[in-house]
């Protein structure tokens, strides 16, 4: 390996006098066997496994396997030779090589940036440290079919083998979206999360979503240091987010900061496709939200399985996988990378977003006239919130910048039917509410 190198010296004192005393002298330069990360280790190369290997224990070993080595190529006599082994704490080479460590800048290539299948072949220059226990293969998946077709319609099992796929496809990490498994308990959520789970074996992280969307969440970013491709939390609550600039920005996989406990932030680009179980709906606080465009909501029918076949059906998923990846790779494919780009999920929005709401109540009225004027719009505003027991109305100038995102166009001042009239909305977007065009 080439950021040390095994030097020989003789004792000159002490109780190893006059023995050879073989050691590990660590090279200050950039390596192609080492990756350093926030002051601290990263990978190694292990040629025997012909894979990164991102286990720091795995140093000693590696390091060790060389010198003793070199002790017998070299016909050193054991006898009068000692090896300063790095697994041997009191010989000072471990301490000495952590110490290295965090005086090194930073040196990496992210690893594991496609999916890696057990039938896969890597070299070096590929940057793998893990595989799949499993090869991708068509085959069929009887036991899925029959769990996904009882727990999801048609569409919604479409759009989590459409994510799914988008990952073994390795174009996750171009797509700006997340996956909200949304439905009562026991509806199947951690059912299908559990066989993702099992897809990508060393490829997921759990994570923690309410840190990441609540002002308190300092360390919320940890989860993501080995910058997985699939980060999942089975039961969350986005009812209340004090902030969704991170959500969005992991999201949208977008550069941020990586704060570990003990350790230097570190920027990191992220890939992980987020998915996410949750009872409550996830909150919407107004048209222009970034969660709108990233979010895809997926409801379970309600539909049980009877606990016995249910648990025979699980069991056999893990003789299905090859097949499953391969099914879902097939969907991606066929309906590509951009099939949800537009979608919006209109039941989130109203649910949770009361001005939507208001639109959507007064939707005819705005879609027949196709513009109004911030005195009407204000005035039906202020009735259906009367009507809706609604306390904490928006004022009028922050209704009035609220209801330019419904309206294409805004006029300071626009002559309508020879009358002279102030702050004017035209060109009502009923396309946010596409099941209501004709």
């Amino acid at each position: 390996m080439d950021f040390y190198k095994i030097t020989e010296k003789v004792a000159t004192s002490g109780e190893n006098k006059g023995m050879t005393i073989v050691s590990p002298s660590l090279i200050v330069g950039k390596s192609s066997d080492l990756m350093v990360r926030g002051k601290g280790f990263y990978a190694i190369w292990n040629e025997e496994k012909g894979l990164w290997d991102t286990d720091e224990y795995s140093v000693p070993q590696l390091i060790d396997e060389e010198l003793n080595n070199y002790v017998k190529t070299h016909a050193l006599g054991s006898q009068f030779t000692v090896v300063q082994s790095l697994r041997s704490f009191n010989s000072g080479s471990w301490r000495e090589f952590k110490n290295y460590m965090t005086l090194l800048p930073d040196n990496y290539v992210q690893l594991d940036e496609q999916i890696t299948f057990a039938n896969t072949e890597v070299k070096k220059s590929d940057f793998v440290s893990r595989r799949l226990p499993y090869s991708l293969e068509p085959g069929k998946a009887e036991a899925y079919d029959e769990i996904m077709n009882t727990l999801y319609s048609p569409d919604e099992r479409q759009k989590l083998e459409w994510a799914v796929g988008s990952i073994i496809a390795g174009e996750s990490k171009k797509i700006q979206k997340f996956i909200v498994l949304y439905g009562d308990p026991g509806s199947g959520k951690s059912t299908f999360l559990n066989i993702v789970q099992k897809l990508f074996a060393g490829y997921f992280e759990t994570f923690d979503a309410e840190a990441l969307t609540s002002s308190g969440g300092g360390f919320s970013t940890a989860a993501f240091a080995s910058n997985p491709m699939v980060a999942i939390q089975h039961d969350t609550d986005l009812s209340r987010i004090d902030k969704n600039t991170l959500l969005n920005s992991i999201a949208s996989h977008e550069e941020i900061i990586i704060n570990e406990k003990y350790k230097a932030g570190y920027p990191m680009r992220l890939n992980a496709l987020l998915f996410v179980g949750t009872n409550k709906p996830v909150k919407i606080t107004d048209a222009k939200s970034g969660i709108i465009r990233r979010l895809i909501d997926v409801n379970p029918t309600g539909n049980l399985i009877p606990t016995d076949r249910y648990h025979v059906l699980v069991n056999r998923i893990d003789f299905e996988l090859g097949a499953i990846a391969s099914r879902c790779l097939e969907v991606f494919q066929t309906l590509g990378k951009d099939y949800y780009a537009n979608y919006r999920p209109e039941e989130m929005i109203l649910q949770t977003d009361i001005f939507a709401n208001f639109i959507e109540y007064y939707y005819d009225e705005f879609r027949a006239d196709d513009s109004t004027t911030l005195v009407n719009a204000y005035d039906l505003y202020v009735k259906w919130c009367n009507a809706s027991e609604i306390q904490h109305k928006l004022p009028r100038h922050k209704f009035r910048e609220e209801l330019r995102s419904y309206f294409h166009t805004f006029h300071d001042r626009l002559e309508v039917d020879g009358e002279r009239k102030r702050s004017v909305y035209t060109g009502f977007k009923h396309e946010k509410f596409g099941v209501k065009a004709p």
